[in-house]
């Protein structure tokens, strides 16, 4: 591995010395007296630092500063959904934040999942007794998960009478 390097190296110094243009520039540069033949190479050194930074330097904070501003507007957008969440759920920023009713945070859920409350009255001071008349089984279990999972909302008992496939009768207690 180490000759196939050192043989790449040599072909390459080899082309390089026999093209026209490291000829001119280096029977150029030997005709230089000694200190302009320094100045030359500081100022290649220079060049040579100025592509580093404007190639290589410049492309990776320019990239971080667009990460930046990318990391910045997502925050600022997540920011406002969690600020109108309340829009989604037709409730409103107070509800959101303490609850609101249970009543009402239950009959707004069930409308989003096409469930009709038959009956319901109050259970204690935060229950919520229900009376559901066929219901289909799935949109039923998406429905308590949701109050459970979003509204703090959890089922202390319940009674699933089954009707027809998929379809269900339900008595239950709510507690939020």
């Amino acid at each position: 591995m180490a000759d196939s390097i050192e043989n790449l190296k040599r072909d390459l110094r080899l082309q390089v010395e026999k093209s026209s243009i490291y000829k001119t520039f280096n029977d150029w540069y030997s005709q230089l007296a000694s200190k302009d033949q320094l100045i030359v190479k500081t100022l290649s050194v220079c060049v040579l630092i100025a592509l580093v930074v404007a190639w290589v330097w410049q492309p990776v904070i320019n990239g971080k500063q667009q990460a930046m501003n990318r990391y910045t507007a997502e925050m600022n957008f997540h920011k406002k959904l969690k600020e109108n969440a309340y829009l989604f759920s037709n409730g409103s920023p107070q509800q959101v934040a303490r609850g609101g009713s249970i009543l009402s945070t239950v009959n707004n859920t069930a409308k989003v999942k096409n469930i009709q409350l038959k009956r319901f009255e109050p259970e204690g001071k935060t229950g919520l007794r229900i009376w559901l008349d066929q219901v289909n089984f799935n949109s039923l279990i998406d429905w308590l998960e949701l109050l459970e999972t979003t509204r703090g909302i959890k089922v202390e008992q319940i009674s699933i009478d089954k009707v027809n496939s998929g379809i269900v009768n339900v008595r239950a207690v709510l507690q939020s």
